[in-house]
């Protein structure tokens, strides 16, 4: 009950609703309604007061209806056990809506209490104007007070939150600068000896000192663990870097745009730093599509997979070439690059290749949004393609906002 009606749970509305009744409880007792139409005045009068934490504006347009049109039905009405109800549906409607409508209702009061329906001879109109206006203000006064609590709030909010991102950022950059660099350069060590030379690039390689079968297949398995190592590094770097909080829309695609966009900057530096030759392009056709938080985290975590899986089974110094195509209604990745010599053979089946496994994970992720992923290899050389059909943008959280390393 609380989730779905929060504002019944409101603590001060709530207490004056509860004044409110007893004193309209207090009146009908002290004097009951004699009629069965005072009866069921009454009736509707209470509960349109029990139902407005729940329905605040209708309710309390409600409760106005209720105590103006009483007298055309019992002379119960007349007898002023609605004042209190009347002054709660003031003060509310001036707490949930805004300044010019409080400056209605008050105009409309005092056009009412002066020109229209004098009160008694008993009765000072100018205190009856007063005491409405103090009701309208003190309803003013208790929603703005409840919005610039909630500016703090969220201003505190957004101060912590820009500190962890800071904290985080600094992390990453440390995390970055003490490791990846040395990985990478290990990286390279081990594949100079995988080749069989051990002697660095430009020299000429000595066969006293060239690379045993055993020990190439031993440095292999070494560059592997470096580069899985560098890949899962470079991994937490990239969750310390995403902001948690998201965008609240995307109708021009601009934030998938700039996401993969990142990615795509981030992979090429990466892959450089191994030596490949990388060249990725980021082309719109038509578009930029404005894609759900699903199939944007769905794309972003392939071309991630896509970059991974270069470093590890693509050729060491090879070309490469990664296109991303952003069309209105679809995303398509294209993936070409020559294989190691110890993979040439492999079909295009996920599972003959190392880490493929990841592949056939995408692969039916995207069938379940109907898209595709195809594989293939040839004269050594491998492609990938995937389609990932873009569903339309939904009022949930956007997408997550990366920040480059």
């Amino acid at each position: 009950m609380r989730t779905q009606h929060p504002n019944l749970w409101h603590p001060i509305r709530f207490a004056i609703m509860l004044i409110v009744l007893a004193w309209t409880i207090y009146g009908v007792c002290y004097e009951p309604p004699t009629d069965t139409s005072g009866v069921i005045w009454v009736a509707m009068l209470v509960t349109a007061l029990v139902l407005s934490p729940l329905f605040l504006k209708s309710t309390s347009v409600a409760i106005l209806v209720i105590a103006s049109i009483g007298d055309l039905f019992t002379p119960y009405a007349h007898l002023g056990n609605s004042l209190p109800a009347q002054l709660y549906a003031y003060g509310m409607l001036a707490y949930s809506t805004n300044a010019i409508i409080v400056a209605t209702l008050l105009t409309y009061y005092v056009v009412n209490i002066l020109l229209i329906d004098p009160p008694g001879p008993n009765t000072n109109p100018v205190a009856m104007v007063g005491m409405y206006a103090m009701v309208l203000l003190l309803g003013r006064t208790l929603s703005w007070s409840e919005k610039t609590t909630q500016k703090s709030f969220e201003a505190a909010q957004n101060k912590n939150r820009l500190q962890e991102l800071e904290s985080r950022a600094r992390i990453a950059d440390a995390i970055h600068d003490a490791v990846t660099g040395d990985l990478s350069a290990a990286a390279f060590v081990a594949q100079r000896h995988i080749g069989g030379n051990s002697s660095g690039p430009g020299v000429a390689a000595d066969p006293a000192n060239a690379t045993t079968t055993a020990d190439a297949e031993d440095w292999r398995q070494i560059n592997e663990y470096i580069l899985s190592a560098l890949t899962n590094v470079h991994r937490v770097i990239d969750e310390l870097n995403m902001d948690p909080t998201t965008l609240p829309g995307d109708a021009d695609g601009e934030a998938l745009s700039n996401l993969l966009r990142a990615t795509l900057d981030d992979g090429d530096r990466r892959l450089r730093k191994l030596g490949f030759n990388i060249t990725s392009i980021r082309h719109c056709a038509g578009g930029k599509p404005s894609a759900s938080q699903a199939i944007a985290e769905l794309a972003n975590n392939l071309l991630r997979e896509i970059y991974a899986n270069i470093a590890r089974h693509a050729a060491p110094g090879s070309k490469v070439d990664l296109s991303v195509m952003l069309r209105p209604n679809a995303i398509e990745i294209t993936q070409i690059n020559p294989m190691k010599e110890d993979m040439a053979g492999a079909d295009e089946r996920d599972d003959e290749l190392p880490g493929g496994h990841g592949l056939a994970s995408f692969k039916k992720q995207l069938e379940s949004y109907q898209g595709t992923l195809t594989t293939s290899t040839q004269d050594g050389s491998w492609t990938l393609f995937a389609y990932i059909p873009v569903t339309v943008i939904d009022d949930s959280p956007g997408l997550l906002e990366q920040v480059q390393v």
